[in-house]
């Protein structure tokens, strides 16, 4: 017979009042079917045989292959300590994406964990919504070492709504970080054609060789605003683990980038439907919104998008005519 203080404990388990007189049954009879058991304890059928399945999903019970089949206790110490941890892992593991969660607040509000704010992701999903609002809040510049092309394409809008609010970015790779890249130069620049970015070749590895679970492996950086530096760690096309440091390491790690050999730069050119913009623009010397809309193809906000950004950049100009009745016009020129 189960005393009162076990009844609570396999409450506090996750037992239901009917498991617990079904699973006390089975302890006090040691075996049993499910007439017998609905029988002594006024259940119906439907009810013994669905707490039973679940009692011997978690591991409690066990059941013969006879018919009737006879359901039969495990050994309570044996049962419940394999019970208590599956659910302590369970838990385990409910906290641990609660910490991460809690860490990528942590990092965009800007609040400091032992002075320095840091975050650790072996969870690429969170890693990657981490980075997205980080990105989100950029100011200034994006500085990057040479990172797998996967991550990349990953990060891509991410990067292109950066650009389009003007931000810098920089990307430094060199050939002797990947074995099996050989078109890496070719890749990243087809991957990153919509982000302006503008791509440093150097003769030095840009990335550092670390041993990760035995194997060596590189860490390259993403860093935000010489305030974020965001560790890589990756073999070729796979990412491992991503981590990072709000703090002055950024401005280190910078700088490290920039003393290195350059052996190319390349700077990417404007997107296609920026070119087709400005090839319209360029052929009219002086056109109006709605007739560039209709001549590029681009419409909407999209078309906004590009032409305030061409006029921050001061590729082009704007000029409000009054045209009477209405709503003024706006017309768009090149700057000589």
């Amino acid at each position: 017979m189960i005393t009162s203080t076990i009844n609570r404990f396999l409450n506090e388990i996750g037992l239901t009042d009917i498991q617990i007189k079904i699973y006390n049954y089975l302890l006090t009879h040691k075996f049993g079917t499910i007439n017998n058991i609905k029988r002594e304890l006024n259940y119906s059928y439907t009810q013994v045989h669905h707490n039973l399945m679940i009692l011997e999903e978690i591991g409690l019970i066990e059941s013969s292959d006879s018919n009737p089949r006879v359901y039969l206790k495990i050994s309570p110490k044996i049962a419940l300590t394999e019970l208590i941890n599956k659910k302590f892992n369970a838990f385990q593991e409910k906290i641990n994406k609660l910490d991460e969660e809690l860490k990528i607040q942590e990092s965009v509000m800007g609040r400091c964990v032992r002075d320095i704010s840091f975050y650790y992701y072996s969870n690429l999903s969170l890693a990657f919504e981490n980075y997205y609002i980080l990105i989100e809040n950029t100011l200034n510049e994006i500085i990057m070492s040479s990172l797998p092309i996967s991550l990349l394409k990953r990060l891509e809008p991410a990067l292109y709504q950066a650009f389009m609010r003007g931000v810098q970015i920089r990307l430094y790779f060199s050939d002797l970080d990947f074995e099996k890249y050989s078109s890496y130069l070719e890749e990243v620049t087809n991957t990153l054609k919509r982000t302006g970015t503008e791509i440093i070749q150097t003769k030095e590895k840009t990335c550092a060789l670390i041993r990760f679970n035995d194997e060596i492996v590189n860490m390259g950086h993403i860093l935000i605003d010489e305030d974020y530096l965001n560790s890589v760690i990756f073999k070729e096309d796979d990412v491992f683990q991503v981590d990072g440091f709000r703090g002055p390491f950024a401005k280190q790690a910078k700088k490290m980038l920039e003393i290195k050999t350059v052996e190319k730069r390349i700077k990417i050119g404007y997107p296609r439907s920026f070119k087709e913009v400005l090839g319209v623009i360029d052929e009219r010397n002086v056109i109006k919104t709605r007739d560039l809309s209709k001549s590029s193809g681009i419409g909407g906000t999209k078309l906004k998008e590009i032409l305030n950004f061409l006029v921050r950049e001061g590729v082009i100009k704007e000029h409000i005519k009054s045209e009477g009745v209405g709503r003024p016009g706006i017309y768009y020129s090149i700057v000589e």
